[in-house]
């Protein structure tokens, strides 16, 4: 047993003696996606448009995020066309996510908001837009662009529930306002899920900083208190899912099994401007599929530590001490490559 902890600790050294060269060259940016679909009535289209704006606003003026990191795709520009960057169209939402696979660094974090209506149907639920609408399994296969970025899609549209099973993946946070498609009354999510970004209403952990769990959780809680105080039945039961397992959960760190990945990403770009003579394109495709790869054995570790308390010390030391190597040997080889 020392020999095996004697180990893991070498490994451990190593594994921070081969990044420390290169840890104030990576930079976490966090990239921020509005889609306002199509809202059916000038009221909605009000409402939408608001919610996006306001979300936005935080974005820029709380979080500190620059234009360049904000794409907000509207129904019709024309309403503010200095804000809006083009019609929320197929071609636009495609044209929008293959720029930022390439344009992105492989630690960034991108988040999809959705805002508007919606139809549930498994694999063929979709978010409205104008024009022809685009599936889950649709938006399943773009996200797939993202090879190792942490992608947080928020689909607050009614109906939306099923997006969960369809999306679910590794990086992946899923979020949306409803349990399933049957739950297709227009929802209040959004208004509270913006909120929690635009006032000082979610950090719960007061450490000046809302995480995307903090926003779902409380946006959760807001929604069943308006419920209760209007003196109606819920009928919509928002749901998080980031495990990968296609199961959401309605109170994610109660249910033990998701809410992990969600608590540590950040619509703020913490870590500061990018040293772009460092950081790695993201499009290389011999270091696409190293990041994959290290993201995977990075993901295995966690899975291991929560498990730590069912195995034995022995047959817990030496399965960390094999990922530990597994890991410091691919961060070698990324370095080797020019990566970070």
């Amino acid at each position: 047993m020392r020999h095996v902890t004697l180990l893991v600790v070498t490994v451990l050294a190593f594994l921070f003696a081969g990044r420390v060269g290169v840890v104030e060259a990576q930079t976490t940016y966090s990239h921020l996606v509005v889609i306002v679909g199509a809202a059916g009535d000038d009221v909605y289209q009000e409402v939408f448009h608001n919610w996006a704006i306001e979300l936005i606003d935080a974005a820029t003026n709380k979080l500190n995020l620059s234009p360049a990191q904000i794409t907000y795709l509207g129904e019709h520009p024309d309403l503010a066309p200095q804000r809006i960057a083009a019609r929320s169209n197929r071609e636009n939402i495609e044209q929008t996510i293959a720029r930022l696979a390439i344009e992105t660094s492989p630690d960034d974090q991108i988040f999809f908001v959705l805002i508007g209506h919606g139809t549930g149907a498994g694999e063929q639920s979709r978010f409205n837009i104008p024009g022809r609408d685009i599936t889950a399994l649709e938006y399943d296969g773009m996200l797939n662009l993202f090879a190792t970025q942490e992608i947080g899609f928020v689909n607050t549209a009614s109906a939306s529930g099923d997006f969960v099973n369809v999306l679910s993946g590794l990086n992946r946070v899923i979020v949306t306002a409803t349990r399933d498609g049957r739950q297709n009354n227009q929802t209040i999510f959004p208004r509270f899920f913006v909120q929690a970004f635009a006032q000082d209403v979610a950090d719960l952990d007061k450490d000046e900083r809302v995480s995307l769990l903090e926003a779902y959780n409380y946006a959760s809680l807001e929604v069943k208190r308006f419920y209760e105080d209007d003196g109606r039945m819920l009928t919509e039961t928002s749901q998080l899912e980031d495990n990968g397992d296609g199961e959401g959960s309605y109170e994610p760190l109660a249910s033990k099994t998701d809410g992990k990945l969600a608590q540590r990403m950040f619509l703020d770009s913490f870590m500061g401007p990018a040293n772009t003579a460092t950081t790695p394109q993201a499009h290389d495709p011999s270091l696409r599929e190293l990041y994959i790869e290290q993201r995977e054995l990075r993901e295995q570790i966690e899975q291991l530590r929560l498990i730590k308390d069912t195995m034995g010390p022995e047959l817990y030391a030496e399965e960390l001490e094999t990922l530990l190597i597994a890991l410091a040997l691919k961060d070698r080889e990324i370095r080797a490559r020019g990566g970070g």
